[in-house]
């Protein structure tokens, strides 16, 4: 009697779909989705506004950089950080902010002695965070150091400009931020800020940049956030980040209301 193979299904396959009514959506194990606000791609789109001059291009000094960054976190802040020029910290920072974010006890290095490099600051989250009270805390650490310095020895350039990315900003926080900051990046944030205490904490602004805010992204939304916001009292500022976001005409002529010269919104 012939026997049949092992693998032998008796059951025909059909080419055709079973019959009767699809399975419902709550059978079915959902795609999985890529978070687009976590990839080099889009930290490089990110920055483009308030680091225009930044490009992704691997040099020959970041492949250098970035292989020094490879150490341990403690080997990193005690051999190699205390050699690294207030430029090259800067370049550093921002080569990885791009593709492959430091965590918090590099990044942190990087910005000791004086807070930033080079009169940077920028922070990736979730792999760093910004404290609550940093500034706070580095307004008098400054205010100490005064007394043991002399005139000529006044310090370095102050911090110009703060990126904040995919974290958040706590309320404390903002109303403590330099008033030397003059490009700000507060880019795809967890949650509101009140934006109309800005102009007095940061009046210095050239560059503003709001992109990428899920809480900006309805129109009715964004109108409350932008409404009591004294866009005057920003009388530098030349370009408006407002990238993903949903603003009305309205606010667009609330900005350059009064102005010489329009600030360029970019959406």
């Amino acid at each position: 009697m012939p026997t049949l193979p092992f693998d032998h299904d008796p059951l025909p396959k059909s080419k055709h779909a079973p019959a009767g009514p699809k399975p419902p959506k709550s059978w079915t194990l959902p795609k999985p989705t890529r978070d687009t606000h976590n990839t080099p791609a889009w930290r490089l789109r990110a920055l483009s506004l308030v680091i225009p001059t930044f490009t992704s291009a691997p040099t020959l000094t970041n492949l250098c950089l970035r292989i020094l960054a490879s150490v341990p976190a403690h080997e990193f802040a005690q051999d190699i950080v205390p050699w690294l020029a207030p430029h090259l910290r800067r370049d550093l920072v921002r080569y990885t902010a791009v593709h492959a974010p430091l965590d918090g006890a590099k990044l942190w290095s990087l910005y000791e002695p004086d807070g930033h490099a080079d009169a940077e600051l920028i922070v990736v989250s979730p792999q760093a965070v910004l404290r609550d009270d940093y500034f706070i805390h580095r307004a008098k650490e400054q205010a100490n150091d005064e007394w043991d310095k002399d005139e000529e020895d006044s310090g370095t350039e102050p911090l110009g400009t703060l990126v904040l990315m995919s974290g958040r900003l706590a309320t404390s926080t903002l109303l403590s931020l330099p008033l030397t900051i003059t490009r700000l990046a507060l880019l795809g944030l967890s949650s509101p800020i009140p934006l109309h205490r800005l102009p007095n904490t940061c009046p210095l602004l050239s560059v503003l940049d709001l992109s990428y805010n899920c809480w900006l992204s309805v129109i009715e939304d964004s109108d409350k956030a932008f409404e009591h916001v004294e866009w005057r009292r920003w009388s530098n500022l030349s370009i408006l980040g407002l990238r993903g976001c949903a603003v009305s005409s309205r606010i667009v002529e609330k900005v350059n209301r009064g102005r010489w010269d329009d600030v360029e919104v970019v959406r």
